[in-house]
């Protein structure tokens, strides 16, 4: 893990089409994802998932993948 703060554009820039375990979050008024610690990063959902029921505490997960028009993510 690295304890370096990331905003989430920095993060997409950083782990294209990656899954990402952020840790250490900060989130605006409207709960929007803002920044954050990479803990986990992984281009299968599966690592992301083991990791995160290991871990203890407030975490989020995001995928930096575009998704083809007019899907969406469901966590």
């Amino acid at each position: 893990m690295t304890n370096e703060r990331l905003t989430l554009e920095e993060m997409e820039q950083k782990y294209p089409d990656e899954w990402l375990f952020i840790v250490d979050c900060e989130y605006s008024e409207n709960t929007e994802l803002l920044s954050g610690c990479v803990l986990v990063h992984s281009p299968s959902r599966a690592d992301i998932y083991d990791a995160s029921s290991r871990y203890k505490g407030s975490a989020a997960i995001h995928c930096t993948s575009k998704l083809p028009e007019g899907m969406g993510y469901l966590l």
